[in-house]
């Protein structure tokens, strides 16, 4: 390629370049990846589990969109302290440069703890409606009363149409 655009300035690119891609796209396939290694652990921890509850989406070409977990602990927890849910996509350094998003709350002692956790494809509208909806169906169909946001605007509207009766507050830092 560098011959043929006259030099290595004329490709665009360079060798981390593409070896950055390919391990991109190797990681996000199905089919003896990463993925496929989450996907199998799934049925083991439910085995072990019977409340455990994983859901993921898988994309056309076969990659893994948006995967989706939470425990028994999480389950019962949110039963009891949904008042402030702090949904938290902030971890994006990861390998697979894919938002992670951790919705977090505080009970009566001030312990903080995990409601549930999931890999995003993007963020996008669409992603996060289907972040909500997953996590409404795992917690019994009760909606927060209130969440708490990073200001987001893909993740507000997904909000205002998946929890249209919670209260939406902005992180402190983002005020």
């Amino acid at each position: 390629m560098a011959t043929q655009k006259g030099g290595l300035a004329g490709v665009g690119f360079n060798k981390k370049d593409l070896s950055n891609y390919i391990e991109h796209r190797m990681r996000s396939t199905i089919k003896d990846g990463d993925a496929m290694a989450s996907l199998s652990y799934l049925p083991g921890k439910a085995n072990n589990d019977q409340m455990f509850y994983a859901k993921y989406l898988i994309s056309e070409d076969g990659k893994l969109m948006n995967l989706f977990w939470a425990d028994v602990n999480s389950r019962i927890d949110y039963q009891c302290f949904r008042d402030m849910v702090v949904f938290d996509d902030m971890y994006k350094k990861n390998k697979y440069n894919k938002p992670m998003v951790i919705f977090l709350a505080k009970n009566h002692h001030s312990k903080i703890f995990t409601f549930g956790c999931e890999l995003v494809a993007g963020e996008i509208t669409n992603a996060y409606k289907w972040v909500l909806n997953t996590f409404l169906e795992v917690m019994c169909s009760k909606q927060p009363n209130s969440i708490v946001i990073d200001g987001d605007i893909a993740i507000r509207e997904a909000i205002k149409e998946v929890f249209p009766n919670a209260t939406h507050r902005l992180f402190q830092w983002h005020l």
